[in-house]
Order: structure tokens, then sequence, then C-alpha cells
């Protein structure tokens, strides 16, 4: 039986349609960055894992370094009037209304009667890299804060060989946790691009080439790789900072 030119014509525009649909509701997971506050009012960097289904947020999760991910509720989404309402994770009543402004980022304030915690997130730029010390040059700084990390892991007892990025405890570390902690320590804050930090990944690397995908992490938990290895690995980040000091 001949099939007749409209019959090829529709399942043309069925198949367009098929695939015009899937593009707009697949669900795209985003790791964004920018700010929020905390309970004491203090501004802090946020690191967020957001998940979008067309052009609206339908999961944002704040995951900062170090920290316990905080899974904020989607109470509603306007993607014509472009906003999306959201509450604070445990706080129902702690209700933030998250603007998209024209460069894409979305800004709002969370409100419950008793505080005003402003909240912002974007996809990452150049101003985030800067943020998370990517402009940081090698110094004394830098070299202390691999110092500082081997001091936290100087044994096999305070070693943390199994890394889920969560910095909470204070009886063991792992290559992560003991990098965040010597930051905080050193110098106030952990920034994830400062020169301490890359440069033991840069360090792993080299010595690892293309063998682990989330470096510091699978590294620190490889069943193989020892407390020895570990401290040969500070020890030549500590080496390239110095030489590139100089």
């Amino acid at each position: 039986m001949k099939l007749s030119t409209n019959y090829y014509s529709n399942l043309y525009v069925l198949l367009l349609f098929f695939i015009f649909s899937s593009n707009i509701f697949a669900q795209k997971e985003e790791l964004w960055f920018g700010t929020y506050t905390n309970e004491n009012g203090k501004v802090l960097q946020g690191r967020y894992n957001v998940i979008k289904q067309g052009r609206a947020l339908t999961k944002i999760i704040l995951a900062p370094y170090g920290k316990s991910a905080l899974e904020f509720k989607i109470i509603k989404n306007d993607t014509v009037r472009r906003f999306v309402e959201i509450s604070w994770p445990n706080k129902p009543n702690r209700i933030a209304t998250l603007i998209q402004y024209t460069d894409g980022y979305y800004a709002g304030n969370f409100e419950d009667g008793t505080k005003i915690l402003p909240m912002v997130i974007k996809q990452f730029n150049f101003q985030d890299a800067q943020l998370q010390g990517n402009w940081f040059k090698p110094s004394s700084i830098e070299v202390a804060i691999i110092d500082q990390t081997k001091k936290l892991i100087n044994s096999e007892k305070n070693w943390n060989k199994n890394d889920d990025r969560v910095c909470e405890t204070k009886n063991s570390y792992s290559l992560f946790c003991a990098l965040y902690q010597s930051s905080i320590m050193v110098d106030g804050a952990y920034r994830h691009l400062r020169p301490a930090v890359r440069f033991v990944r840069d360090a792993i690397q080299k010595k690892y080439p293309k063998k682990y995908d989330h470096v510091l992490v699978d590294f620190n938990n490889a069943e193989e790789i020892t407390l020895k290895e570990l401290h040969e690995i500070l020890g030549l980040a500590k080496e390239n900072l110095i030489k590139a000091i100089k």
C-alpha cells in the first residue's frame, strides 16, 4: 500500500514535536553559586545544586563546601513572570520569592515575620572564581595551609578514609576536610580554588594522571593509597608552592 504525502508530513511534524517537547521538559542538573544569609545575619558564599526543567527550577539544594546539604522546598514556579517561591528547610513559614533578573540570576529575601535573610543564586561566573580564590598568588599563607593539613592528618587514627565532603567532625579528617579546616584556621575561610588546594589537586593529577575523577575525594578514599603516599603528595604540593613563590 502506498502511503500519502500527508502521512509523511504528519509523521515529520509529530517527530519534531517529540524532539522539541523532550528538550523543553528534560531535567538538567547544574552547579550554581551565589550567597545566602545565616541565622545570625552573616552573608556567606553559597554553592547550589540546581535542577532545571525547561525554564523552571524544580530543585534547589544548598551544598556549601564542608557542610551538610540543605534542600529548599519549591512552592511555586512562574516561568512567565519569572520567579520561584521557596521555603527554608524545616521552616515552612520562612518563605522567599526569588525574582529572575535579565542576566539570569535569582535574588530575594527569606522572611518569617522576625528575620529578613537575603539570598542570591546564579550560574558560576568570573566573580565567583575570584571569590573562590582563583586570583590568589602562591604565598607563605598557602604553604602554612599545607603544613597545617599535614598536622591534622598526622596518623592513621586521625585520617578519615571515607570522605563524603562533610567536615563536621574534629576527630579525624579526610584530605579535603583537612585542607578545608586548615584554610579556616590559617586564613579564616575555605576557598576551593586557592593555590594550597589547587597545588594539592595538581600534584595528585601529575602523579596519578587520569586516575581519579573527583581528585581530592577519590584519591583519599582509594584503598591502595597509604598515609605515606598522602604525605608525599602534600610534600610535593608544598615544594611546588615554594618554587612558584620564588
